[in-house]
């Protein structure tokens, strides 16, 4: 069967030479005159140029041929000698693009100009997608883009187009170079991923013995899951956080980038340790490296012991940069911490869009968030659909308070925008699915409170003595719990009230 490549220039994953072209043409000011064929003579500083071997070359079908590197190596060698080198060939670029003669532009005239920098900021953009491109590199885009230095970027862009970007590239070779890049900083070998894969995809009733043995083999994946399934207690029903500690600890010998970070994150939660300082400056040490080996997660936790002192001096700015660094990436947690801390700064708006954004991404916190700013609102429509969408998370990630907000504001009452009718005991449902809530269990007293004035039943008055007691012995229950819920007792029924003093 014919491999099949993929097309360099179309879309935004690679730093080509067909994306470079693109990026002229598109910041031209007469797009007609921005034919491929004239920026490539441009570029390449030539009068003429077979249409045939542009497109393939601009498509990345095939390798850019030995002769237009040639031209390349020769200006590389002689750009280290001068910076002048590349001048008239970013001068016949600028005129194709502004339309204006941009014969002898000095190098200080050619970084002032603005559609220079809008072509550089676009494939500075591209080069952070391209799965290609080193982070050395990135770094060096970057601080030349940080220093307005459009002149350097450029030609940097098309120094590592023309004689590093490797083309054709094809399906099968990007799938086994993810591969190698993934474990590239670790000492996980091939083999070890392709032994665990196997397990995973045809073993049967023998899967836990199986994956032990391949544990202690030292297969890294092995001794992740397993440390995954005892943190989630799937062994004995309940978590074994000691022995997960362990597995992950031997997966992180290799450099197992999940298993640094769950290293830390125990700690920070309190599943091992005792929480003192130097237990936090391990955990802090755990993110770092984890961070290292390109796990998101690690940044935004490193973000966490920045804004909390933990095993470093507290600093909510450089958490924020951190929180940043990690949102960049689309990690929803790192959009939270951003919009907690927005509403803690009264800023309502960036709060509401960093929620937004994480909402998006089916995190459940948020979208009960966006569903309380919808229905203050008043738009109870869409902040039911946020609601429902944050009860659509696995049950250990699932925000309860979505379940308080649909009983208290839709099936208690009813709600004529969402076509609800009251439907009390919908509500208490919802209310028990929340009851870890002391909020929860303080409506569902006031409900059985109602339903005992109105028949007497004793299976009613049960039901709020039992209530009574989970809240009184709530850890959040306190002197202003108490009085306001005698007073909402009050409300139901102004007589005596039918023994049920809250102590």
């Amino acid at each position: 069967m014919k491999k099949k490549y993929i097309k360099l220039n179309d879309n935004y994953g690679h730093l080509s030479l067909g994306n470079i072209i693109n990026a002229i043409k598109e910041e031209s000011k007469n797009k007609t005159s921005a034919i491929q064929s004239e920026v490539f003579c441009a570029i390449f500083n030539i009068n003429d140029a077979n249409i045939s071997t542009i497109n393939n070359y601009c498509i990345g079908s095939r390798s850019i041929g030995n002769d237009y590197k040639q031209i390349y190596i020769n200006l590389k060698k002689n750009y280290s000698k001068s910076k002048e080198i590349f001048k008239d060939i970013i001068c016949n670029i600028l005129t194709i693009v502004d339309g204006i003669i941009s014969n002898n532009k000095s190098i200080e005239e050619i970084n002032n100009n603005e559609s220079l920098k809008n072509i550089c900021l676009k494939l500075y953009n591209i080069s952070k997608n391209d799965f290609y491109v080193s982070k050395n590199n990135i770094t060096i885009f970057r601080n030349l883009y940080n220093d307005n230095n459009y002149y350097e970027l450029f030609i940097s862009f098309l120094i590592y187009a023309i004689l590093e970007k490797k083309q054709p590239i094809y399906e099968d070779d990007k799938i086994n170079n993810m591969i190698a890049s993934i474990l590239q900083n670790t000492d996980i070998s091939v083999n070890e991923l392709q032994n665990f894969l196997v397990l995973e995809l045809n073993e049967g009733l023998n899967f836990s013995y199986s994956l032990k043995k391949l544990a202690e083999d030292g297969n890294s994946y092995a001794n992740y899951r397993l440390a995954i399934m005892e943190y989630r207690g799937e062994f004995t029903g309940y978590p074994r956080y000691d022995q997960a500690y362990l597995y992950f600890e031997k997966a992180a010998k290799n450099n197992h980038p999940s298993s640094y970070w769950m290293l830390g994150n125990m700690i920070i939660k309190g599943k091992v340790g005792s929480k003192n300082n130097n237990d936090y400056k391990k955990a802090f040490d755990f993110f770092h490296k984890a961070k290292e080996l390109g796990n998101i997660a690690a940044i935004n936790s490193i973000g966490i012991c920045y804004q909390n002192g933990y095993g470093i001096k507290k600093d909510i700015n450089i958490a924020k940069k951190y929180y940043e660094e990690a949102a960049k990436k689309n990690y929803a947690y790192a959009y939270n911490n951003l919009g907690i801390l927005s509403e803690k700064e009264n800023d309502y708006k960036n709060a509401y869009s960093y929620f937004l954004k994480s909402a998006n991404l089916g995190e459940s916190f948020a979208c009960n968030r966006i569903g309380e700013y919808e229905r203050k609102k008043g738009n109870l429509k869409t902040a039911l659909e946020y609601y429902h969408k944050a009860l659509e998370s696995s049950l250990n990630e699932i925000n309860i308070w979505a379940y308080y907000n649909i009983a208290k504001y839709y099936y208690l009452n009813g709600n004529l925008e969402t076509n609800i009718i009251k439907d009390v005991d919908e509500a208490i449902k919802y209310f028990e699915k929340s009851s870890s809530l002391i909020e929860s269990l303080m409506e569902l007293l006031l409900i059985y409170f109602e339903k005992y004035n109105i028949d007497n039943d004793n299976s009613n008055l049960e039901k709020i003595n039992y209530y009574k007691h989970l809240i009184e012995t709530h850890p959040k229950y306190n002197k202003n719990i108490k009085d306001n819920l005698e007073i909402k007792l009050n409300q139901i029924q102004n007589k005596e009230l039918i023994n049920i003093n809250i102590n």
